[in-house]
């Protein structure tokens, strides 16, 4: 009786398994027409042989730009193009890129091309510049070598319906590919040829601003402290890229420093002091009194603590990110340095960009000229006063 019982229950359970395999009934029967893919369908290289961009493709050609793409590994990448007439503004034509040296080429394409991917659709979502990297490296800066060289940056953002680059807008033209975009420029991009150093010291109006570095320089010197602010304004492996919010002398004369001599007195105000841990356990090196006055101008990187977080703001990172006013750039670490913050706001008033130190009762300060690019950051301009507390 139990054989037959237990027969039964599996005969049952093989024929509930061989109608489930056989339900060809009860599928459901798709209504409508398919949605069709309209994404892209070609590969950028694909994509760049399709385009007008004679110049462009005539330089990738003649540099062998498929080589580099193939020997680098790079699957996605972002283009940054200039048109024929961006090439012609800027004096070169197909014709002129037969007879140019392969050098020359090599340095003006590998800066316009990236080697990371950033779609039209991400760079809308963007708040801010994205750092992106481009092909072009260079290894005869000091502490950069071939396996660790120094590598030309481009910052790529958003801002009213323009594409953003280093600050610059340009009409926001996307060719997308399947991996990568190509961004149709109306110029063509030159990339920076000095530090931050050698623009400030050939510039009279900064004369001030230098002697206030070379002041404050001398007393760490005579300190034993290290490093200097003047040794920040150069490009080096040892420091990062920053922002410096740099004052003219009318600047300096409109807070009170009318003469080089001010500046002295004010730096000689109190002694710098040794080095000590705070309450709070975190390595502390005492500034300058006139350093004091300029640390918010570079972001709290003052001249006695070196950048090591690059950050570099352009003028639609100002005006776009509510979040930058009292931002911590590096958190502290016990028995290391504390915790280092921008303690400056900005506010966009009728186009113009201003800029205030955090808790002064001073007026905000308008940048006169911003997006002025380095190899080692960017410089924005003030001119009617400093930062001070």
């Amino acid at each position: 009786m139990m054989k037959r019982k237990y027969f039964i229950y599996t005969f049952a359970l093989f024929l509930l398994f061989l109608s489930a395999c056989r339900l060809k009934d009860a599928q459901v029967t798709p209504v409508g027409k398919p949605l069709e893919y309209a994404g892209p369908t070609r590969k950028i290289r694909e994509l760049l042989d399709s385009t007008n961009l004679t110049v462009y493709k005539a330089i990738w050609k003649k540099v062998n730009m498929d080589s580099v793409i193939a020997d680098g590994a790079w699957q996605a990448y972002t283009l940054l193009a200039p048109t024929d007439d961006a090439f012609a503004k800027a004096g070169i034509t197909a014709d002129k890129v037969k007879v140019m040296q392969v050098e020359d080429l090599d340095t003006l394409l590998f800066y316009h091309v990236l080697d990371s991917w950033l779609s039209g659709d991400q760079l809308k979502k963007l708040t801010g510049s994205n750092n992106m990297r481009s092909l072009l490296r260079r290894t005869d800066l000091p502490g950069f070598y071939s396996n660790d060289p120094y590598i030309y940056a481009q910052y790529l953002g958003y801002h009213d319906g323009k594409l953003m680059i280093n600050g610059k807008p340009y009409t926001l033209k996307p060719l997308e590919a399947i991996n990568g975009t190509i961004y149709l420029l109306d110029a063509v991009l030159n990339k920076p040829a000095q530090d931050m150093y050698d623009y400030l010291l050939n510039n009279p109006e900064f004369s001030y601003l230098m002697e206030a570095f070379r002041i404050s320089d001398s007393i760490y010197q005579l300190s034993w402290k290290q490093p200097r602010m003047t040794d920040l304004l150069k490009t080096t492996a040892q420091y990062k890229s920053f922002t410096l919010f740099a004052p003219t002398n009318r600047a300096f004369q409109q807070s009170g420093f009318n003469t080089v001599d001010d500046l002295r007195q004010r730096a000689l105000l109190y002694d710098v002091g040794d080095s000590y841990y705070n309450d709070n356990m975190y390595y502390v090196s005492p500034t300058t009194s006139l350093d004091s006055v300029l640390s918010a101008n570079h972001l709290d990187f003052n001249a006695a603590m070196k950048p090591n977080y690059p950050l570099v703001l352009f003028s639609n990172d100002l005006t776009d990110n509510a979040m930058l006013a009292g931002f911590q750039i590096r958190p502290g670490s016990t028995y290391h340095e504390g915790p280092q913050f921008i303690r400056l706001s900005f506010a966009n008033n009728a186009g113009s960009i201003m800029v205030k130190q955090l808790g002064s009762s001073l007026p905000a300060r308008k940048l006169v000229t911003t997006d002025l690019l380095f190899r080692n950051g960017v410089i924005h301009v003030i001119d009617d006063g400093l930062f001070m507390p």
